[in-house]
């Protein structure tokens, strides 16, 4: 008798990866809809602090204002589009390197350098807001003017997360990578543990690719795998798994025990990328932090490698698309779904 075999998936056509059209779309119909993660709270802890960050292109300022919350705006004067820094006074202001315009931590412009106050519609020109969500200590932004609600994904995301406790890890730091890659080729990447016995020996060594999983949901996805106690670079714990959340388009939060790790897969162009990493730890020492952190740090240059060499060999004309495995790479499958359905 014949054994039937499942029809092999294609992936994305290579020119998804490196042609700029693509990801102009990709900007404009997923990212600038979507809720991205800018960064821990933590980072800016006192009012008036600032976050000066770009993201698609986009400078933003996150401000904490006097009441607490977080305010976030272009970091763009009205005036002729220059950008600011933050003027430390009693009151503290944002201030235009250009011509000097000075705008209140809220947005208010307060002095219109070269203009008296008469001439123009003050209250017209203020700051542009940009809608804010802070959970679980993270800071969120969307650029819509009318956004979908946090909750039709964070909810469901909540609920997976509730067991780990989020709230009692501390941010520590934040590490970067720049990539000669596709922010794609990353999460293609990131989302499969077909590669770990290959690229990873480290890794492979304190995980049990047996029990390597993967689970889908509707905006997400969850990679889980079992840990050597012994030889595990983490904290010693009685549920010995590391985590691996995808949230679309450019979220990554790794969990293990005493480390909560967030990423973010920033395109700066079609064929290239910057990953932030940020790292949250619990009680764990000194010396276990610096230990998680090298032992992710040669993970991620064994990644950066592989990544940069698919690049390169996606621009050949001897590649048009792969396959995925509807066993080992149902995450890869799910997230290039969510790019199809996405992009017009």
């Amino acid at each position: 008798m014949s054994v039937s075999k499942n029809k092999p998936i294609n992936s994305l056509p290579a020119e998804w990866y490196t042609n700029d059209k693509f990801l102009k779309k990709e900007i404009n119909q997923i990212f600038l809809k979507s809720w991205l993660l800018i960064g821990p709270e933590a980072s800016i802890p006192n009012p008036g602090d600032c976050l000066f960050q770009s993201i698609v292109d986009q400078p933003i300022v996150c401000v904490r204002q006097k009441d607490n919350r977080i305010k976030t705006f272009f970091n763009i004067c009205r005036h002729r589009a220059g950008s600011f820094e933050k003027k430390k006074s009693k009151n503290n202001y944002l201030v235009c390197k250009y011509h000097g315009w000075t705008y209140s931590i809220n947005g208010q412009l307060m002095s219109p350098r070269g203009f008296n106050k008469s001439e123009i519609a003050v209250e017209e020109l203020c700051l542009k807001n940009i809608n804010t969500k802070v959970w679980k200590g993270l800071v969120f932004i969307n650029f819509c003017d009318k956004p979908k609600s946090f909750g039709n994904t964070f909810n469901d995301i909540e609920k997976v997360l509730a067991p780990y406790k989020l709230e009692n890890f501390v941010f520590d730091r934040r590490v970067s990578y720049s990539v000669k890659s596709n922010w794609k080729v990353y999460l293609d990447n990131f989302l499969e543990g077909l590669h770990i016995p290959i690229v990873h020996p480290g890794l492979n060594d304190v995980m049990d690719y047996k029990s390597y999983d993967t689970e889908l949901y509707k905006n997400f996805s969850v990679q889980s795998g079992k840990l050597d106690d012994s030889k595990s670079p983490y904290a010693k714990s009685s549920n010995n798994v590391a985590y691996y959340f995808t949230i679309y388009p450019n979220i990554l939060f790794n969990i293990a025990p005493g480390r909560f790790q967030t990423n973010i897969i920033e395109p700066l162009n079609e064929k290239e990328c910057v990953v932030h990493f940020d790292y949250f730890f619990d009680s764990v020492c000194e010396k276990e932090i610096l230990n998680d952190i090298n032992f992710s740090d040669e993970i991620q240059k064994e990644d950066i490698l592989i990544c940069e060499g698919v690049q390169k060999n996606l621009i050949s004309i001897g590649f048009e698309h792969g396959i995925i495995s509807d066993k080992y790479e149902i995450g890869v499958k799910h997230f290039q779904d969510y790019i199809r359905s996405n992009i017009n």
